[in-house]
């Protein structure tokens, strides 16, 4: 039996952050062998699996003695959370930080932090741009953002009589 991982104490202050987050992920997957997150990662579909890692980057990264391209921190993670059945994109519990965003979200802050000495203030991207403007809209017009089933109200407001169907 493989000997299991011990979450490393001697961490670079700017890892810190990152460790902890993976490490909670880790402990919700329930510890599972190194090899075993490795196969889950290549197990993902093609758009999640975004990079790759074998089960010697698993255990590096995992034990802090490298930091990996995001890509592969991002593909370790969301194998961790197939393995512990948790939505990646979830609404994250506070890290310390006053605004928590998602859980992948905070995972890629938390990456900056350790890859580039800074985490917040950065510009956002167009992506991030359109989902809030999104939200904001649906918002506005009283609809949820991510309701499929609900369809927006008719031009001049109110609702219409009929069902969106």
């Amino acid at each position: 039996m493989p000997p299991r991982l011990s979450k490393p104490t001697n961490v670079p202050e700017n890892h810190g952050p990152l460790i902890d987050q993976l490490w909670n992920f880790y402990v919700a997957a329930d510890g599972p062998p190194i090899r075993r997150i490795a196969e889950a990662i290549e197990e993902l579909d093609d758009e999640q699996r975004k990079g790759s890692a074998n089960h010697e980057t698993v255990r590096r990264t995992l034990s802090a003695l490298a930091l990996p391209q995001w890509q592969t921190v991002e593909v370790l993670f969301l194998a961790l959370c197939r393995i512990a059945n948790v939505d990646p994109d979830d609404e994250a519990e506070s890290y310390g930080y006053e605004d928590p965003g998602t859980h992948r979200q905070e995972l890629r802050d938390a990456y900056r932090l350790a890859r580039f000495g800074h985490r917040h203030g950065l510009p956002r991207t167009r992506t991030e741009k359109a989902q809030q403007e999104h939200e904001a809209n649906a918002r506005r017009q009283g609809t949820p953002a991510d309701d499929p089933w609900t369809s927006a109200p008719p031009r001049g407001g109110g609702f219409a009589d009929e069902p969106p169907f």
